[in-house]
């Protein structure tokens, strides 16, 4: 067993809490807050301390000629929550990084792809749904005659330029008739001199320039026809640098650098060729070919630098809204189309990974990422909203280089180690003296109500009582479509969860109110697994979006809560506006 996975099973121990009585079906996304100080959880510190000596012990005591650099953070907290750094025993002598750190310089490749889609967002001058001819009307003349290997410029707009649903090919950077090689004795038929692809970028080769690759795009066929299905093009995010340099008649750097880079202090990251400070700061693997190449048109797609500290700057800045709007951010932050892969969907341009086992509940848990690959270079840049948490990891090498899952697998041992401690510390929070947890009452009235953490999701509600009236055990009753008033071997299980509507008092009274929602339970867990053996589709029994917001009562939801917090950033007291109770907290509760 790795050192890793003897962590994973570790933490599964340590992290466990009473078992649920069934699996619960949360709305997607957050359980419970995000936690506001992780780094001071004893769960977080040993998992820390562990992932360090894990990776120690599974992949840098391997590696002689590659470096890393991991940096893991939460938005509400100063500095970072994991801090990891490899420096190799040799060193190229290229680039002056002797010792490697958070200010050390990497090439990121494909995750280059951010800032234009990003750019091309804020830019009032561009509409996402227009077709690439409103800002480059000449790719109307890359066309033929045969629709299977002409693409429908007409029909290929921005937005799928940067969510890989343009159809259009994968490059033009990478034909294999650029590079020499003896291609013509694997089969491959001679070209006629002057007749094939003339440039790229990478090493050996002359750069791309932009009639090349309108030229170059007349004899390259597409895959699909728009919006058929995702298939990665770094010719799209050329093709939406120009589009951004279109619409703004500005330099595709210099409309990057003043809506990103300045925004959030990125001060190591460039195009076109490193900042100065990489003779100091960068990091160059030994027998790296592309540390010092320039892409070209293609710069967008693959061409920059940057370092930890600068792309954890980045990954903050979004789920902080620093870049966009809320709303234009909560936009982006979703799928515009699936893959195969169940737990693989693709964004603008996120590549978004689902999982079911980073925590013991097995809820679903989207992960947002970019990945990056150039020469002997590979970077990750993730951001999971459910936590508040932004991840960067940096490796350049050899030895990275030739499993080409080595990042991935990095990466997916910093979330697996991390996150379930991560989400440990939430519920240290939600149970804290100050917390969410406990009874609440109204003595007036006769109403209380009793939530209590177990090992599901969100806030298990194991009392609610108004005006005397059992309402828990009587949520079904609530319905219109109601056969019977009896609760006799019925199976109520309500869970609370929390939403992002929040309402803030400023003044003498200081006070924060939170809308929490409700999903009742009524299946046990054996009658799920027997309607779900009857039923085509994956997860059938869980149907918590449909079922979120359907009782109400003079127009107000029966199972919307809000929580009132002080000034002191204590939880005082519940309401539930529909039952027009408020209930003041009386204890801590907290089952386990």
């Amino acid at each position: 067993m790795s050192s890793l996975t003897r962590l994973a099973v570790a933490l599964a121990a340590w992290l466990l809490v009473p078992s649920a009585s069934c699996k619960a079906c949360p709305p997607l996304g957050p359980v419970l807050p995000p936690p506001q100080a992780p780094s001071r959880s004893e769960a977080v510190k040993s998992a820390v301390q562990n992932l360090a000596s894990g990776l120690d012990a599974q992949f840098t005591s391997k590696f002689k000629a590659t470096g890393l650099s991991i940096g893991v953070k939460s938005i509400h907290e100063d500095e970072q929550l994991f801090s990891y750094h490899f420096t190799p025993p040799v060193l190229s002598g290229l680039g002056g990084s002797a010792s490697i750190d958070e200010n050390t310089i990497y090439r990121v490749g494909s995750l280059s792809k951010m800032f234009p889609a990003l750019a091309a967002l804020q830019s009032s001058s561009i509409n996402m749904d227009d077709s690439v001819l409103k800002y480059i009307p000449e790719l109307r003349n890359a066309t033929g005659t045969d629709p299977t290997n002409t693409s429908p410029w007409e029909d290929i707009t921005v937005g799928s330029l940067a969510n890989h649903l343009s159809g259009l090919a994968t490059d033009t950077a990478m034909d294999l008739a650029i590079f020499p090689a003896p291609w013509t004795d694997m089969g491959l038929p001679n070209i006629a001199k002057g007749t094939g692809p003339e440039c790229s970028g990478l090493p050996g080769t002359k750069a791309c320039t932009r009639q090349n690759l309108i030229n170059d795009l007349k004899r390259r066929p597409p895959v699909y026809l728009p919006y058929t299905s995702p298939v990665y093009s770094n010719v799209g995010f050329a093709i939406l640098a120009l589009v951004i340099e279109a619409a703004t008649g500005k330099p595709f750097e210099d409309v990057i650098r003043t809506g990103i880079y300045d925004v959030v202090g990125m001060e190591s990251t460039s195009f076109d060729g490193p900042v100065k400070a990489f003779l100091e700061r960068g990091f160059v693997p030994m027998g790296e070919p592309t540390w010092n190449v320039t892409l070209g048109v293609f710069e967008a797609a693959g061409g920059m630098f940057s370092n930890t500290v600068d792309l954890l700057a980045f990954a903050e800045g979004i789920l902080t809204n620093s870049f966009l709007s809320p709303r234009r951010t909560r936009q982006w932050l979703k799928p515009d189309t699936h893959t195969s892969s169940w737990g693989s969907s693709v964004g603008a341009p996120w590549e978004i990974l689902r999982s079911d086992t980073i925590t013991a509940d097995g809820r679903l848990i989207d992960v947002f990422t970019k990945s990056g690959d150039l020469g002997l270079y590979h970077a990750y840049l993730a951001l999971i909203p459910d936590y508040d948490i932004v991840i960067s990891i940096l490796t350049g090498g050899v030895e990275v280089s030739t499993d080409q899952y080595a990042n991935t697998k990095i990466f997916s041992a910093v979330v697996e180690a991390l996150i379930p401690a991560v989400e440990q510390a939430g519920r240290e929070e939600a149970s804290s003296a100050g917390g969410l947890v406990g009874t609440y009452t109204d003595t007036s009235t006769g109403s209380s109500i009793t939530l209590e953490l177990d090992a599901g999701p969100g806030l298990l509600i194991t009392n609610f009582t108004v005006r005397g009236f059992d309402v828990l055990n009587h949520a079904t009753q609530y319905s219109l479509s109601s056969g019977t008033s009896s609760t006799d071997d019925v199976f109520i299980e309500g869970r609370m969860y929390p939403t992002n509507l929040v309402a803030k008092q400023s003044g003498d009274n200081q006070t924060e109110r939170t809308a929490w929602r409700t999903v009742f339970d009524t299946m046990t867990e054996e009658e799920k697994t027997e309607l779900e053996g009857q039923l085509f589709f994956k997860n059938g029994s869980c149907l918590s979006w449909f079922e979120l917001d359907r009782a109400a009562y003079n127009f107000l939801s029966l199972w919307d809560f809000v929580f009132v917090r002080g000034a002191d950033g204590r939880i005082k007291a519940i309401q539930n506006p529909a039952f027009n109770v408020t209930m003041t907290k009386v204890s801590k509760c907290h089952k386990g």
